[in-house]
């Protein structure tokens, strides 16, 4: 069973995907047949109960004009000339880079592949696979990756459009919260909620609602 932040950020992303998607006005079929995957993977994408890649979230991005960092960060501005979507090869090229940078990042951080999967729940040849660009890595297991390596997930982005997320804390705002609050926040354990917090702005209230629902039923 997967650690529950994944299950959890695997299901707000699911939502996200949903959200840009209906604003964008296009079907689970159109988007599917953009991706080369059925629009049955599709809903299981919406419904976070199987992973999206990087690669994958890249072109559903272009797609559909938002920014990559409205699915990772909570913006939602929408890119005024969004480049041309990549072609199968340039796909996997991608899933070879991302598996470069992510052996790249394990050496420096001295970890060691039995580590890295020990840390998502999978064995060592899994992260040998992910590394040689052989598999696709599930965008929840390269984020909990990325933290225990020490980077953030737009190391492995082409274009970093998303800023430091050191700022994801303002300091003054946080010492005049109650001390439940503050302890809630500067738990660790607690980040994967405290970035879904961000997220929520700008969704319409069905999918907020959505969300709330799924913390509720994970907890």
């Amino acid at each position: 069973m997967d650690p529950e932040p994944l299950v959890i950020q695997r299901r707000i992303i699911g939502v996200l995907m949903r959200a840009a998607r209906e604003k964008a006005r296009r079907t689970t079929t159109q988007v599917a047949v953009r991706l080369g995957i059925t629009p049955a993977r599709l809903r299981q994408y919406e419904r976070g109960v199987r992973d999206i890649t990087l690669p994958e979230l890249e072109l559903l991005a272009l797609f559909l004009q938002v920014p990559l960092s409205f699915f990772l960060s909570g913006n939602v501005a929408t890119e005024a000339e969004p480049p041309p979507a990549p072609s199968p090869e340039e796909m996997r090229t991608r899933r070879a880079l991302i598996g470069a940078k992510l052996k790249q990042a394990r050496l420096a951080a001295g970890r060691s592949q039995e580590e890295c999967a020990q840390a998502i729940g999978r064995q060592s040849r899994t992260i040998l696979r992910y590394e040689r660009g052989q598999s696709d890595i599930p965008l929840t297991e390269l984020d909990a990756l990325a933290r225990v390596l020490g980077v953030n997930l737009y190391y492995f982005v082409e274009r970093r459009d998303a800023g430091d997320e050191s700022t994801l804390l303002d300091l003054e705002k946080l010492a005049r919260l109650p001390k439940d609050a503050r302890t809630f926040l500067l738990d660790p354990n607690n980040l994967p909620y405290v970035r879904a917090a961000m997220k929520f702005a700008d969704l319409p209230t069905d999918r907020l609602k959505e969300l709330g629902e799924i913390l509720l039923v994970v907890r």
